[in-house]
């Protein structure tokens, strides 16, 4: 057993510039988490080169993507909530406190695809913002469809695919689109403001 105050942070300390990588919690936020998942995907489809041997990273990098997509679509929930209240919107659903109790619950969002893509829409129509694009909808839905919950592509046997042949560019491209589209949701309703 381990003492309760090592962890692989303490046992693996960093003792030069070369292959130095920080982690900071007060620096760290959903947001960077998100596009740490995108860009871990990314570097994934970059080394992508088309042998038998590739098939094996499929799930990963399908988790990543799911994972940065789910914490993009709760930022988004998150900003577009706090929008709502700046804008007078006294709903006491819209609190802060309100909104992360749901998006932390399994029973009531957590990490359901389908009801974190229905309450952005909510937002987005209250707000009246421009609707999301039927082709970033699509593939919203059918990431939903294979794994609504989180764990469809963290485990063998979970999806019920049994197998397929797929167009991984254009599989990888259609995710990273639908990521970099919900990235400027706020900044498109804020005029590059932010919240």
């Amino acid at each position: 057993m381990t003492k309760t105050d090592e962890t692989l942070f303490t046992e693996h300390p960093a003792t030069a510039r070369s292959g130095l990588i920080q982690y900071n919690e007060y620096l760290m936020n959903e947001r960077l988490v998100a596009v740490g998942y995108a860009d871990a995907a990314r570097r994934l489809r970059a080394s992508f080169t088309n042998q038998p041997w590739d098939d094996v990273m499929l799930l990963p990098f399908l988790f990543l993507w799911r994972q940065a997509i789910e914490l993009e679509l709760k930022v988004n929930i998150r900003d577009l909530a706090t929008l709502r209240r700046r804008e007078g919107d006294t709903d006491p659903d819209l609190t802060r406190e309100a909104v992360d109790a749901r998006l932390k619950s399994p029973q009531k969002v957590g990490h359901n695809l389908t009801k974190l893509v229905k309450e952005l829409t909510e937002h987005i129509e209250a707000l009246n913002l421009e609707e999301l694009p039927d082709s970033a909808t699509r593939v919203l839905q059918l990431l939903a469809a294979m794994d609504d919950g989180g764990t469809g592509f963290r485990y063998a046997g979970v999806l019920k695919v049994p197998s397929a042949n797929l167009d991984f560019h254009g599989l990888a491209g259609a995710l990273d689109d639908v990521y970099r589209l919900l990235e400027v949701i706020v900044d498109a309703a804020t005029y590059g403001e932010g919240v």
